[in-house]
């Protein structure tokens, strides 16, 4: 399986691991932000970024 890596909207910043996002509770569904700009992420790209480590190997 491959990596899932997506570029910031906002910052540029490449968002491929748990550490580049956060997620923000409160609502229904939860809405993911980059970490260094607070840009929302789309929920499906960010779900599965959610779940790589920063060093895995394939």
């Amino acid at each position: 399986m491959t990596r899932t890596t997506y570029t910031c909207d906002g910052c540029g910043a490449q968002l491929d691991n748990e550490k580049d996002i956060q997620k923000s509770t409160g609502t229904i569904r939860p809405d993911w932000q980059c970490r260094t700009c607070g840009t929302t992420v789309p929920s499906v790209v960010a779900e599965r970024i959610s779940h790589q480590k920063q060093n895995a190997t394939e």
